[in-house]
């Protein structure tokens, strides 16, 4: 293609980047009033969990802290959508290709072949720093050199590397003619992931040097191309496609010597330099690069504003989902568990009570036993009391009820650290779900702080076990004052004058045994009555405060379980008509205009999969979906739309799954399908069934 045929495309790339750029830029307004909405319910639901009772400080602080993040994910996502939209409007005129490979593939040699440079960055791949981010223009276009695949041993480098992957129209995959690399796949998917179009280049790599006998670098060049061979090579790489659900098998391949290329723009014999320049079949690399251009570059400038948006939403809609889902798990997990608490506080109270009930019916039984030969001894004794007491503290009444109020205690630590441990179990197993993407959120519920009620509940609480005189208050004297009855001494004489001693002695004896059961009688209800108390005290102090804990917590999760969910469904109604305008764009440029009617909508993966719902019986003509594949490099499917859900999504993830297992929970909106041993393609396939059906689809 001509210079001036070139400039041309490039100045009709720039139209359609206008395009793009209103598509998202209008998309971006919308959503940032779709994020400030959930900001405000997160907000909402701070504000009523901080006025609240704080029963737990540890676990409010917690929450309050988790609750800010969730907010300030919001606004991160806001502003990540803002600050690409924008960085991409400031070179809306321009064409831009990233260069991607590992370290030593040939990346700098082929940056100097392309610049016409003196080779001083050759050699330099190794290196690990953020200057080997470089920017040169060639034919017109801007092409990024990104650190190599082999550097990333930080996240700095592969943030760098992919933000600039984000910015690219086109791709330039630089690989070897060695055996391909995990390495090399894993990244090569993240970019296919973004949308991405690329062109692999397969590096052939043949020692050489400026001085040798040019028909002996053609001879050992030309063996190294043997085509089969090559071809073997490619097809490895692209087995690896089947790890992540994706297809790679359309996508072009040019296979160039580039070190050939280089020598020959550095030889001044024009015959050797030319010979040097065929055998290295670099012209077919750039012959391709401008193709694509000519051929889709219109359409890979909307793509690449539209998918600017897509992308994130995509990735942070099946989050907040992800995230939804297990918050709803968590929150039923400690609903579960509050009300197998409350039934076990309710048998707990009842059997304290009676616990409690029963040791005073036996002490005063037992005191009550001994009134009869005490009175027998004690009915002229002056120190009568002082025996009465030296009695009790023989029958241990205060140890006695200590223990019963300890152990009553202990039974209720050892069920708390029992609840604590479940929930903590049972949360870690809820919560074993892939890390956050573009939408960082910390687990609402953090096991280990949030669930650990023995320093939480049980620390700093009620001390049951205080002692007989906290029992019943500052009127007693001393730990057994209590019991002191300042017994009468009832000696002979006076108003007993008149009456036989045997009389006397009995009427002595008599009053003296009534006094004693009126005295323990009296006790025994008073100590009932604050034993009572402290088991009230104990339910109140530990388990209820605790069971108010989990309903505040649980109002919490579930509310933010709900403003996930809605986040969520509101983004996935963007993605949609995003979707639906790229495929219109997409109809528009392979001259099919008028073909976009018949779309109901677009279900999509960028890179991967456009399935395009349609009334039943329309039927898209195969040139145009030939069309549309070679245009888009996705894989283009359809679905007929239907009212029942079962068969829509039965229909969009195929016969691999039974329709009449499939369960759906409208109330949570939550569908579950058979997914045993589900391919990567499958898992594709369930995305894009949940984009159409608006249900969370799980196992």
């Amino acid at each position: 293609m001509e210079e001036n045929d070139l400039k041309k495309v490039l100045n009709e790339c720039k139209k359609t980047a206008k395009v793009g750029y209103k598509i998202a830029s209008t998309k971006e307004k919308k959503l940032n009033r779709v994020l400030y909405s959930a900001q405000e319910k997160v907000q909402s639901t701070t504000i009523d969990f901080n006025s609240s009772p704080c029963y737990a400080p540890e676990a409010t602080e917690l929450l309050e802290s988790q609750l800010a993040d969730i907010r300030s994910a919001f606004n991160r996502l806001s502003f990540t959508f803002k600050e690409d939209l924008q960085n991409l409007h400031e070179n809306l005129s321009i064409f831009s290709i990233t260069l991607f490979g590992r370290t030593m593939a040939g990346k700098s040699t082929l940056m100097e072949i392309l610049t016409e440079g003196d080779g001083t960055s050759i050699g330099k791949g190794s290196q690990r720093t953020t200057k080997d981010v470089r920017k040169y223009t060639w034919n017109g276009m801007e092409i990024t050199d990104v650190p190599g695949i082999g550097a990333f041993e930080g996240e700095e480098d592969e943030q760098l590397a992919f933000e600039a992957a984000k910015m690219a129209d086109l791709i330039l995959f630089l690989i070897t003619d060695d055996a391909p690399q995990v390495a090399e796949a894993e990244c090569f998917s993240k970019i296919v992931n973004l949308g991405k179009p690329i062109i692999c280049i397969m590096n052939v790599k043949v020692a050489i040097s400026a001085d040798k006998s040019i028909k002996l670098a053609i001879r050992d060049i030309n063996k190294r191309f043997d085509m089969e061979r090559l071809s073997k090579i490619r097809n490895q790489f692209l087995l690896f496609s089947e790890q992540y659900g994706q297809t790679w098998s359309h996508l072009p391949f040019v296979y160039v010597h580039l070190m050939s290329a280089y020598l020959a723009q550095c030889t001044e014999d024009k015959e050797r330099s030319k010979e040097f320049y065929t055998i290295s079949r670099v012209e077919n690399l750039k012959k391709m690069i401008v193709e694509q251009v000519r051929t889709k570059g219109e359409f890979y400038r909307i793509k690449t504003f539209i998918d600017i948006i897509s992308n994130p939403i995509l990735e942070s809609m099946e989050r907040l989902l992800e995230q939804s889902q297990v918050n709803s798990v968590q929150g039923r997990t400690i609903l579960t568990k509050k009300r197998q608490f409350d039934d076990w506080k309710n048998h707990f109270y009842r059997d304290g009570k009676s616990q409690i009930k029963s040791l005073i019916v036996n002490i005063k039984s037992e005191l009550n036993g001994e009134i009869a030969s005490f009175a027998e001894n004690h009915f002229d004794d002056k120190n009568a009391d002082k025996a009465w007491n030296a009695l009790l503290k023989s029958k241990k009444v205060e140890v006695r009820c200590q223990e019963l109020l300890e152990d009553l205690e202990m039974k209720c630590n050892d069920k708390l650290k029992e609840i604590s441990r479940e929930i903590t179990n049972e949360l870690k197993f809820s919560t074993s779900f892939a890390g956050d993407k573009s939408l960082k959120m910390k687990k609402i519920i953090d096991a280990k702080k949030l669930w650990d009620w023995s320093s939480i509940a049980i620390n700093g609480g009620l001390s049951i076990a205080a002692g007989i005189a906290y029992l019943v208050g500052a009127a007693a004297a001393g730990p057994l004052g209590w019991a002191a009855l300042a017994v009468s001494v009832l000696r002979i004489g006076g108003s007993l004058l008149f009456k036989s001693r045997d009389e006397k002695e009995y009427e002595a004896r008599t009053k003296l045994e009534k006094k004693l059961r009126d005295n323990v009688s009296r006790i025994c209800d008073t100590l009932q009555t604050q034993m009572a108390k402290n088991l009230d005290s104990l339910v109140s102090a530990k388990i209820e405060r605790l069971l108010k804990e989990m309903d505040r917590i649980n109002s919490v999760i579930f509310r933010l379980a709900d403003t996930q969910r809605e986040l969520a469904w509101g983004l996935n109604d963007h993605l949609m008509e995003l979707n639906k305008q790229i495929l219109e764009e997409a109809i528009k440029l392979i001259g099919a205009d008028g073909l976009q009617y018949h779309v109901l909508s677009v279900a999509r993966i960028p890179g991967n999969i456009s399935m395009i719902k349609l009334n039943d019986g329309t039927v898209f003509p195969k040139e145009q979906v030939d069309g549309l594949y070679n245009l888009m490099s996705e894989r283009i499917h359809f679905v007929y739309d239907t009212d029942n859900m079962k068969i829509l999504i039965s229909r969009v993830i195929g016969k691999e799954i039974d329709r009449s297992h499939i369960n759906i929970e409208e109330k949570i909106g939550v569908a579950h399908v058979p997914l045993e041993n589900a391919t990567p393609n499958t898992q594709n396939r369930v995305r894009l069934a949940q984009q159409f059906s608006g249900l969370l689809i799980m196992q």
